[in-house]
C-alpha cells in the first residue's frame, strides 16, 4: 500500500511534464554482439537521425494526450547476412503516466518495456518481414501472411498500417503460387506420415506372448500375484493385437489418403491455375471455395528472390517501413496520430534509399 502511495505521488509530481521528450534509449549491443554505436553502423544511425529530426517537432506526436515521448534505437543483423544488409529500427513513442518516474521527463525502462507505448511511430530499416507473420516453413519454402492492404500514405503502398518505401515503390515480396503451396502441403503431409511411422513402429510389431509367459514363470516363486498380473496383461494385449493393428492401419491410411488427395488436386489443375497467387480460403487445402472466388482473401507471400539486396554493403539503406500505431481502446489518440502521419515527409525518408 505504501509503495502504491509513493508511486501515486511520483505521478502527481511529474504530471506537468507530459508532452516532453525523455532521454533517448538504445539497445546497448546489436544482436550479433557489436556496440550499438559501432563505427560501422554510422550510415544506419545517419538514416535514423533523419527520422528523429522529423519526429521531435512532429505536431501530432506532441499533441498526444498524457504521454512522455522517447526515441529508442536498435541495430540488428539480417537473418541472411550473406545476402541482405543489416537491419535497424528507430521508435518515436509516447508512454503513459504508469511508466513515468522522477520529476523531470524520465521514463521507467522496465515499466515501459512491460506496459508498452500508447502511440507512436516506428521506422524499420532493411526489414522485409516488418509487416508479416510466418505462416509456413520448411527447407524449400518460407511463406508469410501478407499484411492487409491499406490506403496509401503519400503515395506509398501500405500493408498492415505501415508504409513500405522501396526502390521504384517496389515491395520485397511476391505471391506464393498455388502450385508451390500445394507442393509444400504434400511435403508436410509426407512428413506427418514419416513421423507416424516412427512413432508407431514398436506398436506395429507382433507382441511376443511366449516371452511374457516365460517372464511370468520366472518371477512366480518370488511373487505369484505379480506373475499373474503380468500374464493377464500380456494375454489381454495379445488378444487385442489384431484390432489395434487394424485401427493403426486405418489411421495411417487417412494420412495417406490426404496425401493422395493433394496430389490429385494439383494434377487436376492447369498451369495457369497453379501459377495463380495462393489465397487463404475455407475449401479443401485452404483453397477458396467457388463462393469465395471474388472476395478479397488474404494472400500468402514469400521474399522476392530477385529483390536487389546488397549483401556486401552491410549498411546500405534499401528498404524503409514506416509504421504508425495508437492504442486501439483510446480514440483520443486517433486524431493526433493522423496529424502525425500527415506531418511526416515521406519524400525525405525515401531519399535515404541508396
Amino acid at each position: 500500500m505504501k509503495q502504491a502511495s509513493c508511486f501515486t505521488l511520483l505521478l502527481a509530481a511529474g504530471a506537468v511534464h507530459a508532452h516532453c521528450w525523455a532521454p533517448d534509449a538504445a539497445e546497448p549491443i546489436s544482436n550479433d554482439g557489436l556496440p550499438v554505436k559501432h563505427a560501422s553502423f554510422k550510415p544506419l544511425h545517419a538514416a535514423m537521425d533523419q527520422f528523429e529530426a522529423q519526429a521531435k517537432p512532429n505536431p501530432g506526436l506532441l499533441a498526444l494526450p498524457d504521454v512522455r515521448l522517447r526515441i529508442t534505437r536498435a541495430v540488428l543483423d539480417s537473418d541472411e547476412p550473406s545476402r541482405r544488409p543489416r537491419e535497424a529500427v528507430i521508435h518515436a513513442q509516447g508512454f503513459g503516466p504508469e511508466t513515468w518516474t522522477g520529476k523531470g521527463c524520465d521514463i521507467h525502462a522496465e515499466a515501459a518495456q512491460r506496459i508498452g507505448p500508447r502511440a507512436g511511430f516506428s521506422v524499420f530499416i532493411n526489414a522485409p518481414l516488418a509487416t508479416m507473420n510466418r505462416w509456413a516453413h520448411d527447407e524449400q519454402l518460407s511463406a508469410y501472411l501478407e499484411g492487409e492492404r491499406g490506403e496509401a500514405m503519400q503515395g506509398w503502398p501500405v500493408y498492415r498500417g505501415c508504409a513500405v518505401i522501396g526502390p521504384e515503390r517496389r515491395v520485397p515480396w511476391v505471391p506464393v503460387p498455388v502450385g508451390e503451396m500445394l507442393a509444400y502441403f504434400e511435403r508436410e503431409q509426407q512428413r506427418k506420415i514419416e513421423d507416424w511411422d516412427r512413432s508407431n513402429k514398436t506398436a506395429l510389431q507382433p507382441f511376443d506372448l511366449a516371452a511374457a509367459e516365460r517372464k511370468a514363470e520366472q518371477i512366480r516363486a518370488q511373487n505369484a500375484q505379480a506373475a499373474e498380473l503380468l500374464l493377464m496383461t500380456a494375454r489381454q494385449r495379445k488378444a487385442g493385437e489384431v484390432s489395434l493393428h487394424q485401427q493403426l492401419g486405418r489411421n495411417r491410411q487417412m494420412l495417406v489418403g490426404e496425401l493422395d488427395d493433394l496430389r490429385r488436386t494439383r494434377a487436376a489443375m492447369s498451369a495457369e491455375q497453379l501459377a495463380e497467387p495462393y489465397r487463404l480460403g475455407t475449401g479443401r487445402h485452404r483453397l477458396p471455395t467457388p463462393a469465395e472466388a471474388g472476395r478479397p482473401l488474404k494472400r500468402l507471400v514469400k521474399l522476392d528472390p530477385s529483390f536487389p539486396w546488397d549483401g556486401r554493403n552491410r549498411t546500405r539503406i534499401q528498404l524503409l517501413t514506416v509504421c504508425a500505431s495508437a492504442h486501439p481502446d483510446n480514440p483520443a489518440y486517433a486524431r493526433p496520430m493522423r496529424d502525425a502521419v500527415a506531418a511526416l515527409d515521406f519524400g525525405r525518408l525515401a531519399a535515404l534509399l541508396n
